[in-house]
Formats: structure tokens, C-alpha cells, sequence
């Protein structure tokens, strides 16, 4: 009898090493970050600082480096280019045609994505749509909202930016173009809800993970979102998009949570200001640039973290020529100097009071 029961207990033992069991493994979660930055603006007085006269070109190096550390450290950094880029016949406001080394000194800092459909994009007509797209592509820079025809359009909208099982769906819609005609054959995204629906629709059957929307809306210089921009934001959610992201007021306005019962369902920053510009108004001296992470959770949903950093253009006099510095806070008291740091502490003031409820980003830790 005991031997009948060793035996069958090493019989056993045998069907367990041949047959192991596995531990049950979590999926890990996967993480994907995006910094969204405000507008991009070239007066004339900018472009005449940024002239090299021993290169013999225009640099702006100068201007972006102390932001490049922040906008290397993200998978897309994503601004809105507010002008048109050219080799020759260079003009500020009111019709913009900027050198087309500002966009090859940003893409070297750290900018991965532009977003160009506002209501500058058709300042030069034909050739500045076209030009601007042809520097963009030469550059190997991704762009959305602009097209040079109708078939690029359709194979390039959305612009879909992918990191793993993150397939993002980026929309860029203006309001309008300061009442210049699109240009024959040139497609300029405009606000026009049946469309966004549509694009929306492609984006779901694409299989996009999140979709984001970059709207250039509301009303220049007013630090709070209109009813306009209220109402359509809340149709975006509706409709699904998960992430709207404002430009065009040049100043900064209030960032807001979607939420769904106890879930963040959505994230709307209505305005990030002024990346940089030459502009004088009130609150159009600086911006935010807003870090978004996204989180995708074991069981497939989604999570939000948002931060925000503010910056602040230092434009100080260097042997005669005015300089464009963009100076991200935690850098401010060490960088500007003069009467620029009283107006830069009082700015960032304006913003703590007007972002309260996102956490800002600290230099150590993006």
C-alpha cells in the first residue's frame, strides 16, 4: 500500500513539472506626453533681430534656448505657427511672411509638430500656403491644418502622432483668415461642425486612440472664453474628442477638466497666449505651454495628468538691437533683468491666479 502511494505521489509531482503555471502578469500601463505651445508670431522688428549678418541668414537660436531642455523632454512638443515662411520678401503684421529658419531653429530645440490653419495662414496667398508647406516637408516637421490641394488634405487630415498603442488623432481648425480668400485649389481647415463630425467619424474608424483638437477661436486680447467658445467645446466632448487646446486671443485663458462622474474624460485649455511676438497689449507678453500625459490603464481606459509652464519675453536692448528671449519661470529671477523682472513676476502673478487649478511644472521634475 505504500508503495502504491509514492508512487502515485511521484506520478503526480511529474504532471506538475511538466505542466507548469504561469503567474497571471498585469499589462504594464503605457504613457505618452505632449506639450502643446501658444502662438507663434513674427513682427518685422523680430525678423530684422534674428539677422545674422556674418551667416549671412537668419538664427533664432538665441530665442528658444531656454526653453529647448522643457521641449525636448516630451514625445511631441506642438506649437502654432501665426505666420508664413519664405526665403525672400519677408513682412511682420499685418500679413506675415517670416524667414524659414524660425521653424528649422524651433524643430532643432525641441518643436516636433506645427499646427497652421489661423487666420494669418493665407497672408501671402498661394505661394505662402504652398512655401510654408514646402519648408515644413523639407524639414521633415509635421504639420496640420493646410494643404496645397485637395488630395493631400484628404491622405493628411488627421495628422495621426503614434508611440506604441497610442495612435493620437491631431485636428487643427481656424475661425477664418481675416476675410482673404483660400486660394483656388489650397484647403485651410475651417470650423465647420458637420466636417469636424466627419473627421471625427475617420479618426474612430482609423482606430485613434485619443483624438485632439487645436482650435484658433475666441477674441483677441480677453483673458476669458467667450459663449462661442464655450458652446463648440462642449459639442467637441460630445462628440468624443477628448483634448481641445485654444489659440488666437493672445493671452492666456482658463484650462478646465471634462468630467464624468468620478473620470476625467476630457481636458480644454481655451487659450495658451503667446509663445512669442512683438505685441505690447496687456497679458500678451508671455504664455503657458501645457504638458499633458496620457496614461493608458491596464483595463484600456485612459488617464489625464495636466501641468502647465509658464514663460515670460524677455525682449531686452543688446548693442543697439532689441533681443527676443522666450524665459520659462522657474528661470526668470537668474535670466531678466530691469524693469522686465518687475513685469515678469507681476505676469506670472496673473497667471498662478488664472491657472490655479493645474499643477504647475516644476524645472526639476517635467
Amino acid at each position: 500500500m505504500k508503495a502504491y502511494v509514492i508512487i502515485f505521489l511521484v506520478g503526480l509531482m511529474a504532471c506538475r513539472e511538466a505542466t507548469p503555471v504561469k503567474p497571471f502578469v498585469f499589462p504594464e500601463e503605457e504613457k505618452v506626453s505632449l506639450l502643446f505651445c501658444g502662438d507663434i508670431m513674427q513682427h518685422f522688428p523680430q525678423i530684422l533681430s534674428a539677422y545674422d549678418s556674418v551667416r549671412k541668414e537668419h538664427n533664432y537660436m538665441n530665442s528658444f534656448k531656454y526653453m529647448a531642455n522643457y521641449w525636448i523632454q516630451t514625445d511631441f512638443t506642438i506649437a502654432n505657427l501665426e505666420t508664413t515662411l519664405s526665403d525672400k520678401g519677408f513682412s511682420g503684421y499685418p500679413r506675415f511672411c517670416s524667414p524659414w529658419q524660425l521653424v528649422r531653429d524651433m524643430h532643432i530645440c525641441g518643436i516636433t509638430t506645427f499646427v497652421t490653419a489661423n487666420n494669418h495662414c493665407c497672408d501671402q496667398g498661394e505661394q505662402g500656403i504652398k512655401k510654408t508647406i514646402h519648408y515644413l516637408d523639407s524639414l521633415h516637421i509635421e504639420h496640420m491644418g493646410t494643404f496645397s490641394d485637395t488630395a493631400s488634405y484628404q491622405d493628411r487630415f488627421p495628422l495621426y502622432l503614434e508611440k506604441g498603442k497610442f495612435k493620437i488623432a491631431l485636428m487643427n481648425y481656424t475661425y477664418g483668415t481675416n476675410g482673404l480668400p483660400v486660394p483656388k485649389g489650397c484647403v485651410v481647415s475651417l470650423i465647420d461642425t458637420s466636417r469636424i463630425k466627419r473627421h471625427i467619424q475617420k479618426a474612430r474608424q482609423d482606430s485613434a486612440s485619443n483624438i485632439i483638437v487645436f482650435m484658433h477661436w475666441g477674441y483677441e486680447y480677453h483673458s476669458t472664453p467667450n459663449a462661442t467658445q464655450k458652446k463648440l467645446n462642449e459639442w467637441l466632448h460630445r462628440q468624443g474628442v477628448d483634448i481641445v487646446i485654444g489659440s488666437h486671443p493672445h493671452v492666456v485663458q482658463p484650462a478646465e477638466y471634462a468630467i464624468n462622474g468620478k473620470d476625467t474624460v476630457g481636458i480644454t485649455v481655451y487659450s495658451l497666449g503667446n509663445l512669442i511676438s512683438n505685441q505690447h497689449y496687456r497679458y500678451t507678453d508671455g504664455g503657458i505651454s501645457v504638458r499633458l500625459t496620457l496614461t493608458r490603464k491596464a483595463d484600456g481606459l485612459f488617464s489625464y495628468r495636466m501641468k502647465y509652464l509658464g514663460h515670460y519675453l524677455y525682449r531686452p536692448y543688446e548693442n543697439g538691437v532689441r533681443k527676443y528671449y522666450i524665459v520659462p519661470e522657474p528661470m526668470a529671477d537668474s535670466i531678466v533683468k530691469g524693469n522686465y523682472s518687475i513685469s515678469s513676476k507681476k505676469y506670472f502673478l496673473h497667471l498662478d491666479s488664472l491657472l490655479k487649478q493645474i499643477e504647475k511644472i516644476k524645472e526639476q521634475n517635467i
